[in-house]
């Protein structure tokens, strides 16, 4: 290190650089904004039904401008723990009916969002599970899945009729999977919003080259639309995939 005395307008300023380098004064950086500032966040959450548990989230946007999914690193309230309780995590349990706020607090921007907690409610689900097309006979013997919602997994089996009778199930979505040996197996989507009686259909596995199937539960053969199930009542449905499929 080498170092220079020297005395500039009577003051003395000491100098030092290193061996073969030299040095400039630096130039103050324009003032930038904190980084990870927060402009704002926005909670969601799906409706409440007493007796539910479920996700909330919060997102916030930055003052970056993008977006960062905070909803672990928030801290969450009810503005009434008698109506909802929510956990840190943001998994909110509604506990009777009633109007409440979830809110959630990040590095001190805060959001809430309003729900009006509803009554559990149940409902009867029955049904039938029939040949297709509608008006052919019920099928005996067919399972009847709970795939999605309550009670994901229980399952009936349809007596010779082709019933089959869930009982009194809690209100909501739920996947249907109906299956039985010799059939296509289908599944169906409902809605539980009252008491349902429920007709499902199975497609019987064609046998090998069927094009139709024709009205009195044979199959067709024919080569031509014109020529299939002539002397059987008329086409039913195509078989699909097949040459005569509106959808092979």
């Amino acid at each position: 290190m080498r170092k220079w005395r020297g005395t500039v307008l009577g003051l003395t300023v000491l100098f030092a650089a290193a061996c073969g380098s030299t040095s400039s004064p630096s130039t103050p950086l324009a003032a930038t904004p904190a980084a990870g500032a927060v402009k704002s966040i926005k909670v969601t959450g799906p409706p409440l039904v007493v007796g539910d548990t479920a996700q909330f989230s919060a997102m916030a946007t930055m003052a970056e401008g993008n977006f960062q999914d905070v909803t672990a690193q928030s801290v969450w309230t009810s503005s009434n723990t008698t109506i909802a309780t929510v956990d840190a995590t943001g998994k909110v349990t509604a506990v009777k009916e009633g109007g409440v706020s979830i809110r959630a607090t990040f590095r001190g921007v805060t959001d809430s969002e309003y729900h009006n907690v509803t009554p559990l409610l149940f409902f009867k689900a029955a049904g039938t599970v029939l040949e297709a097309p509608p008006g052919f006979n019920g099928i005996g013997g067919a399972r009847v899945e709970i795939m999605v919602g309550t009670n994901a997994g229980t399952f009936q089996m349809t007596d010779g009729s082709g019933s089959f009778d869930f009982g009194t199930m809690k209100g909501g979505n739920y996947t249907l999977k109906i299956s039985r040996d010799g059939y296509v197996a289908d599944t169906r989507t409902v809605s539980l919003t009252r008491d349902m009686k429920m007709d499902l259909l199975l497609f019987p596995v064609p046998p090998g080259g069927a094009t139709a199937r024709c009205k009195d539960k044979s199959w067709s053969f024919a080569g031509d639309k014109a020529a299939a199930c002539t002397r059987n009542g008329g086409v039913a449905y195509w078989v699909c995939p097949g040459p005569f499929c509106a959808n092979p």
